[in-house]
């Protein structure tokens, strides 16, 4: 547990260091604002939007960047000295991940509660944040480890917003009907629509369920069967062994 506190510190104030946390300040203040011009009725669409954009676009920008600083600072090269286990260093970028999504369901939720009184199920959309945010973490550690750098990094996450993602965000906008919208349950980002959208209005229960479940098999998937066989290959590689 120390090993871990030490590198949750380092990876805040990487953020930090580099003025992520500036960034996303920023775009959290914009989602405020827009959040503040809406009425009661549009917030309940649009919120669960703005939480399903944070915890996964937002995410997997953020792990890249921390992860190509952290290959010019030669972050690596100290780690795999160290006692620290290759859990232990993917789960600090999952926690710090977890808290920047988690600020965003606060400042939103206090938003619409103090300026438009507008309430929710808050326990239910934060534990869907934090699924959605574990899975997008490891997502976005995946793509770092096939990336040459962060431009090609960034062109396989455009990729995925593309093809993955923009058919739910255009099927949430009613863009994309509800006859072809349903067959994107199997899509990550749909699931993650689904379960924020329960918090927020009535979602059959069977829906909530198995989004929950498939983004939580797909997240230890992703860790058992890439990241975690992957890391020394990953690390081999930043240190130029």
């Amino acid at each position: 547990m120390a090993r871990l506190g030490i590198l949750v510190k380092g990876e805040l104030d990487r953020l930090k260091k580099y003025n992520l946390f500036t960034a996303t300040t920023v775009v959290l203040l914009l989602w405020v604002g827009m959040t503040w011009l809406l009425d009661a009725k549009e917030i309940t669409a649009f919120v669960p939007l703005i939480l399903l954009m944070d915890s996964t676009m937002m995410t997997i920008v953020l792990v890249g960047a921390t992860l190509f600083y952290e290959k010019k600072e030669h972050t690596i090269n100290s780690i795999l000295v160290t006692p620290v286990r290759e859990a232990e260093y993917i789960l600090a970028k999952v926690i710090v991940s977890v808290i920047n999504s988690l600020i965003t369901v606060i400042a939103l939720s206090a938003t619409v509660y103090f300026l438009k009184s507008v309430t929710f199920n808050f326990a239910l959309v934060t534990a869907s944040v934090v699924l959605i945010t574990v899975f997008h973490t490891l997502l976005g550690i995946c793509f770092a480890y096939f990336s040459k750098n962060f431009s090609s990094l960034l062109v396989n996450f455009m990729l995925y917003v593309i093809i993955i993602m923009l058919p739910t965000v255009l099927a949430d906008l009613g863009v994309i009907g509800k006859g072809i919208a349903q067959f994107f349950i199997i899509l990550p980002p749909d699931a993650a629509s689904i379960i924020l959208k329960a918090g927020f209005e009535t979602v059959d229960l069977w829906k909530v369920i198995f989004g929950f479940t498939y983004l939580a098999a797909l997240s230890l998937a992703l860790y058992k069967y890439i990241i975690k066989p992957r890391f020394n290959d990953y690390a081999m590689r930043e240190t130029g062994v």
